[in-house]
């Protein structure tokens, strides 16, 4: 009989899950210390160039934030926006686009016209971009420095989630469950695989705490010094990990919330805030997106 736990039969059956072998956590590991053992912040989101729009500085309504190339903007991103000023419009939302086309920037402009004014986007080029072609472990980890940026430019919480996402209900409730927050994961320490111990499709980033601003920087520094080593995995959640375990053995960090899955619903409750397609759930979108459209 088949040892269905054995190493082997795990490695088979997640064969697509992107998994982050030990030699390259410890690049990750590396990575993410050298940005927080730093004596200041390197800052690296301050090094981005960035053109377009920018969530109003002094506006306190909370944004709702995705990064997407071009090819997610048109299949996810524009329904994300859609769906969140449709379904939530006390919020605002935001979508960094990479390296959109004439084309692709036109149908920004109509999109941000379509949603009355609750979405803001801003466009990056590939200067950051470590691979020969773009792929998606850039898009998971670039987003992490324009976060960071935004967090230091605007007094409103930021949500940070995934670009195949869904607003399904309103947020402003949940938004205000989350008031004193500094920073919010979904946490999964039942999980034996690190890179699974947290989930990084929904992020909170307060705007309490004298830590969480600092703590953003640094997790955004780690991560891009992760991702400029062109390794072929994911570095988001294994960072964010690293980074935890970094402040708690050092004892320094903002308070950490254990965000519900309502933030970030693979299950697709009805009840849930926002709806997460990700992975082999794609196949769903375009039943869900029905579904929200309704609504």
């Amino acid at each position: 009989m088949i040892d269905k736990s054995s190493l082997l039969m795990r490695t088979i059956r997640n064969r697509h899950d992107n998994a982050v072998w030990w030699w390259q956590q410890a690049r990750v590991r590396r990575a993410v210390h050298t940005a927080f053992d730093a004596s200041t912040p390197l800052a690296l989101d301050q090094k981005l160039q960035i053109e377009g729009d920018w969530p109003d500085a002094t506006d306190p309504s909370p944004v709702v934030m995705a990064a997407c190339d071009e090819g997610y903007f048109h299949r996810f991103g524009q329904h994300l926006a859609l769906s969140s000023a449709a379904q939530s419009p006390e919020t605002r939302t935001h979508l960094h686009v990479y390296d959109p086309s004439a084309e692709c920037r036109r149908a920004i402009d109509a999109l941000k016209v379509r949603c009355g004014g609750h979405l803001t986007v801003s466009i990056e080029g590939l200067n950051r971009n470590p691979f020969p072609s773009p792929k998606s472990f850039y898009y998971a980890s670039g987003r992490f420095a324009v976060a960071s940026r935004m967090r230091k430019d605007i007094v409103a919480p930021i949500l940070m989630i995934d670009a195949d996402g869904l607003v399904a209900n309103h947020l402003s409730a949940g938004f205000k469950g989350l008031k004193g927050v500094e920073a919010g994961f979904i946490l999964q320490p039942e999980n034996d695989a690190l890179y699974r111990k947290i989930l990084a499709s929904a992020i909170y980033l307060g705007t309490v705490g004298d830590k969480a601003a600092e703590f953003f920087t640094r997790l955004s520094d780690g991560i891009g010094l992760a991702l400029a080593q062109g390794g072929h995995y994911h570095v988001d959640q294994i960072g964010i990990h690293y980074a935890l375990e970094w402040c708690q053995a050092n004892g320094w960090g903002p308070a950490i919330h254990d965000l519900d899955l309502e933030w970030s619903d693979y299950l697709f409750r009805p009840e849930s805030l926002i709806w997460s397609t990700k992975g082999a759930r794609k196949g769903r979108y375009e039943e869900l997106l029905a579904t929200v459209e309704t609504l």
